[in-house]
């Protein structure tokens, strides 16, 4: 593999696990629609989704999709994240990547004031160099698009580019630029084609020589 000058990371299920806060104002919007209660188990599978295609699935409704997702993300900026953690060794993993000299970076298909948040409420938006939402491109992933700005903001080639992800989604967008991608394997619900990823893993210390 080549000397690795930036690490790009997914943002929900790669460095942070925010499940049980999607999932809990998911359930505060479907109670205002008196619809039953969902657990994580029924619908892990489609928290990758994330935007409208999310709250067409588990809201049941397709067209008051964007007043939903509008709902849905103003109760997120309100939430006050407690629920939330970092998985085992993001934090000496972003420390290692740091004393290397290895630039970081977000790549998120979450909105930029959500992914902001997120950031500072766990103390490491300092660590990234750059930040691509979904508010800062046209075509989300899978599309490549964010990967090429970030590719064109650090003059980095993807040869010395790894992508870190949990989802088909991140996984697609690598694939794309033919971007080395390591596999955050949290949920084991996602098909996932083996052959496409360099890595799999489960902690992020297991990435630390």
């Amino acid at each position: 593999m080549n000397i690795v000058k930036l690490v790009v990371f997914d943002l929900d299920g790669t460095l942070v696990d925010s499940d049980k806060t999607v999932i809990r104002i998911l359930n505060t919007i479907r109670k205002d629609l008196n619809l039953p209660f969902l657990y994580q188990k029924d619908i892990n599978f489609l928290l990758s989704l994330g935007g409208e295609e999310m709250i067409q699935e588990i809201i049941g409704t397709q067209n008051d999709a964007k007043k939903y997702l509008k709902i849905f993300r103003k109760r997120y900026l309100e939430d006050p994240l407690i629920n939330e953690q970092l998985f085992d060794g993001v934090i000496n993993y972003l420390n290692y990547l740091k004393n290397k000299d290895i630039k970081m970076a977000i790549f998120t298909n979450k909105p930029k004031n959500l992914t902001i948040k997120t950031l500072k409420r766990h103390k490491i938006d300092n660590f990234f160099r750059y930040i691509i939402t979904g508010d800062d491109v046209i075509l989300k992933k899978p599309a490549s698009e964010g990967l090429e700005n970030l590719i064109k903001m650090s003059l980095i080639p993807p040869k010395n580019i790894i992508m870190i992800g949990d989802s088909i989604l991140d996984l697609k967008a690598a694939n794309l630029l033919s971007i080395p991608f390591f596999y955050h394997d949290v949920s084991s619900n996602q098909e996932i084609v083996k052959s496409k990823i360099v890595k799999i893993f489960n902690n992020f210390n297991d990435l630390i020589d």
